[in-house]
């Protein structure tokens, strides 16, 4: 008999489950999807099924304002920390003390141009991941309209100028951060 039909017939034991742990070590992170990705395929399979419902006109719109209105609440949630840290709503905090976790995206090269801090990002754990679940066009709309957002309600003075990848095709995304005046 299978372990399937053993399992329907005997249900478990802890004997039949002794060796979980050990081969949970052994496989390591091999099958577990990174960082927040489950929610990128989360939010696609929504965004999907929000365009096929709505059409593309009123499913984008209805996925922007929502995206929007949680990039703004990430934003003064952000700021409410750095300013109950007795600190001002600078680029360099909202890089300390932003919500994203690092392993998120993998930012390479990093420079700065005229005191613009640019950043090149080929892996995006948004972007695998919906496209493991071949959704990677739904996972768009986020990336169009969260990041800007987020300043809005950080501070509206940071300027965020964005290519995409799936604006321009390449196998990356570039970000500048722009804060000084003269380069606004």
């Amino acid at each position: 008999m299978d372990e399937l039909e053993k399992e329907k017939r005997e249900g478990l034991s802890w004997d039949y489950l002794a060796g979980v742990l050990t081969k949970q070590k052994e496989i390591g992170d091999k099958y577990k999807i990174p960082g927040w990705g489950l929610g990128a395929a989360l939010f696609s399979f929504a965004a999907k099924a929000v365009i096929e419902e709505l059409g593309p006109e009123r499913g984008e719109a209805l996925l922007k304002k929502a995206i929007e209105e949680f990039g703004r609440e990430r934003g003064k949630r952000i700021a409410g920390i750095v300013k109950g840290l007795g600190k001002p709503l600078t680029l360099k905090n909202w890089f300390i003390y932003n919500d994203m976790y690092p392993q998120n995206t993998n930012p390479q090269p990093i420079d700065i141009v005229n005191g613009d801090y640019i950043m090149k990002t080929g892996e995006c754990v948004l972007f695998n991941t919906t496209r493991e679940f071949g959704l990677s066009d739904f996972s768009q709309f986020f990336c169009k309209y969260d990041d800007e957002a987020v300043f809005e309600g950080y501070n509206p003075e940071i300027k965020l100028l964005k290519d995409y990848r799936y604006q321009t095709g390449k196998d990356h995304c570039v970000f500048r951060y722009i804060i000084k005046e003269s380069n606004k």
